[in-house]
Parts: structure tokens; C-alpha cells; sequence
């Protein structure tokens, strides 16, 4: 009988890890995720438009219609990344991914020391460089670290209204997003 019991229990807990390691790999393993859907429609360092006024992304549907969202995607590997945006009134925040679809930093424009949105993205020896040698033009930025070299940035724009979008669109076409050679 002590047989019997042990033998089930072994199996519900062997079943049970099984189970987990199904659902935390299906991230990984998926081939429809958010990361696939940006790198497959988002130009790298390109500001893209992913509510409904601009590229339709499975993985946006479900976003707040007051808010206008926006994506650039970086590759670490030829420098850092980094996007600047002038100071909209309004809120915004910013939020850096990589290509697991994991955030690895995210900010507002309560938190940071000016208005503009000034964001860079390294990886950690990169980053060392940067503070080993500081560049003037990086004084003010806010610095994300991420281990990964993919990845992609999400910018929400608070858009109360659609009388707002002309504001929306101007601030859009003044997104910079680029990759600098260390």
C-alpha cells in the first residue's frame, strides 16, 4: 500500500513540474508573440505607430484607446540605443523590452529630471563604457540596462480625446530613435 501512495505521489509532482516547465517555455517557444510581431513589422530604429492609427499589431488590440503607442526596435550589437522626444504637457511613459518580451526598464515623465524623454539602452559592458568616459550629449539621459543586444521600446502617450491627435502626430514626428557606435 506505502508503494502505491509513494508511486502516485511521485508522479503528481513529476506531472506538476512537467506541467510548469510547459507553461513558463511557451514564451519562448511561441511563434506569434509580441517580439515576433514587432520584428517581423517595426523597421529597426524607426518610430512606429502600434494603435489603432498605425501598424496593427495582434498584440495591440488590447490597448488603452486613450493612450498613443509607440515602438521602436534597436539591436545592441553595432552600439547603444537611444530615443529622445520633446516634452508633450501631458503624460507619457517609456518602457524598454527585450526580445523575450520582458521589461527590463520603464519610466515616466513624473520621474525623470526634465521633460524631453531622453533614453538610452546598453548592454552591461557598453553601460561600463559610457560611465568609464561619460559623452556631454548623454548628461542628462536616463540609462536602461539590458542583457539582451534585441529588443524594443514602448512609448504611451496620454491622448485624452481625438481632438488630441494632431498633437499626438506632431510629437511622433519628432521621436528620434537611433543606434551609436561606441
Amino acid at each position: 500500500m506505502g508503494r502505491i501512495i509513494y508511486a502516485t505521489l511521485v508522479g503528481l509532482v513529476g506531472a506538476a513540474l512537467v506541467h510548469l516547465a510547459v507553461i513558463l517555455m511557451l514564451p519562448q517557444l511561441s511563434e506569434n508573440d509580441v517580439w515576433r510581431q514587432v520584428e517581423t513589422r517595426v523597421a529597426l530604429n524607426d518610430p512606429v505607430r502600434l494603435d489603432r492609427y498605425g501598424v496593427e499589431l495582434a498584440a495591440a488590440r488590447t490597448l488603452d484607446p486613450m493612450f498613443a503607442v509607440i515602438a521602436c526596435r534597436y539591436d545592441l550589437s553595432a552600439g547603444i540605443f537611444s530615443i529622445t522626444a520633446p516634452a508633450t504637457g501631458d503624460f507619457w511613459s517609456v518602457a524598454v523590452f527585450d526580445d523575450l518580451g520582458r521589461i527590463r526598464f520603464s519610466a515616466n515623465d513624473r520621474i525623470v529630471a526634465t521633460e524631453n524623454l531622453d533614453l538610452v539602452v546598453a548592454q552591461p559592458l557598453q553601460m561600463r563604457i559610457l560611465r568609464q568616459s561619460p559623452r556631454p550629449e548623454l548628461a542628462d539621459a536616463v540609462m536602461a540596462e539590458t542583457n539582451r543586444s534585441s529588443g524594443f521600446v514602448v512609448l504611451r502617450i496620454f491622448r485624452p480625446d481625438e481632438t488630441y491627435e494632431p498633437v499626438v502626430r506632431e510629437f511622433i514626428d519628432r521621436i528620434n530613435c537611433n543606434t551609436t557606435p561606441i
